[in-house]
């Protein structure tokens, strides 16, 4: 094995520390940084690149910059699109892991010739001795945890990937960032999507269409209509503000229904669900799924994963039944499977069940 491997800096805190950690580890490290979106974006911006090139220098190792525009607005900015035009939630970052990042960003390190590439994920990977299979473990920092970004990645891509962060909570992370003099220190993280701007995804989604979108009916559950929205784009499942509707009292998006360009609204009851389907599972810890399995279910980045019932359907999709309701379960989004701190797999979020 070479000991040459490649780190995705993205100008970040993290991946200069994980750059950091594996020149100190006596590895041939090279640093790439991708180009995807506009200039001016939140990450992989001008200045995240000119970050990403000043610790390079620091670490007096070698720095490139790959621009993967092209295949970024292809695969992640259209997806992203036409979800929302589809009336569901997307998830880009689970979408631009597997394709992009592990994919073309990998395969342009293999080409270095390096035999790893290291990212600044909150995540683990770990050989299984039993199964012989490639494992993807939350970090250890569960606050932190990233690995329900990184479910749908490939047990190929897992071979070749390494998170030294993972194994630490992020104030240490940026203790050893400081204790190394590394110039980004102390930068803040961007928490939003990375190619939307600060007008929102609606106005994003209408510029890059250049034309307005139908208006359509918000409307009750029982077909009351309650007042008008511009379009169906840039809504999601449990939105409460920007609805533009006075009722006395606050109301949730229950639904959104684009082939009706309808937006429903009720309760905060009328969030919680115990079951979904879930389409285009994709397996990590195992090679598929025979037979019905208890797991915990993260429906999103921020949920709490839920003691769950997953059983696989004739129709190559999964049925997903919480133990106790869940708030929001929402179409579009990703849902990874856990047991313990190991990700045994995720799906697609397509529709509630009963």
């Amino acid at each position: 094995m070479s000991d040459r491997v490649v780190v995705a800096m993205s100008g970040g805190v993290d991946s200069s520390v994980a750059a950091a950690m594996m020149k100190k580890n006596g590895y041939d490290v090279i640093g790439l940084t991708m180009q995807l979106g506009a200039t001016d974006s939140r990450c992989c911006s001008d200045q995240d690149v000119q970050d990403a090139r000043r610790v390079a220098a620091f670490l007096s190792i070698p720095h490139y910059v790959v621009s993967f525009r092209e295949a970024f607005r292809r695969e992640v900015i259209e997806y992203f699109i036409e979800e929302y035009e589809r009336g569901r939630t997307p998830n880009p970052c689970a979408v631009c892991n597997p394709k992009i990042k592990f994919g073309l960003l990998l395969k342009k390190a293999c080409s270095l010739g390096a035999d790893l590439m290291v990212t600044g994920h909150y995540a683990r990977v770990k050989r299984d001795p039993v199964s012989n299979r490639w494992l993807l473990k939350k970090g250890r920092e569960r606050g932190k945890d990233q690995s329900y970004f990184l479910g749908r990645l490939t047990q190929d891509q897992l071979s070749h990937t390494q998170f030294p962060v993972g194994n630490y909570p992020k104030e240490k992370i940026r203790q050893l960032a400081e204790k190394t003099g590394l110039p980004v220190a102390r930068k803040t993280e961007s928490q939003e999507v990375c190619f939307v701007p600060d007008a929102g995804v609606a106005e994003f989604i209408t510029s890059e269409r250049e034309k307005p979108f139908q208006p359509g009916h918000i409307v009750r559950s029982d077909g009351t209509v309650l007042g008008e929205h511009p379009g169906i784009i840039g809504y999601t499942i449990g939105q409460r503000k920007g609805l533009g509707i006075a009722v006395g009292k606050p109301v949730y998006i229950t639904r959104i229904d684009a082939a009706n360009n309808t937006v429903t609204v009720g309760d905060d009851c009328d969030l919680y669900h115990e079951s979904f389907l879930a389409a285009k599972p994709h397996w990590i810890a195992i090679p598929r799924l025979d037979e019905s399995m208890e797991v915990r279910t993260r429906i999103r980045y921020k949920h709490r994963p839920a003691l769950s019932t997953i059983e696989p359907l004739k129709d190559g999709r999964i049925r997903v039944h919480f133990r106790t309701p869940q708030r929001a379960i929402t179409p579009g989004q990703l849902a990874v499977f856990y047991q313990q701190d190991i990700v045994i797999g995720s799906a697609w979020i397509e529709c509630l069940s009963k």
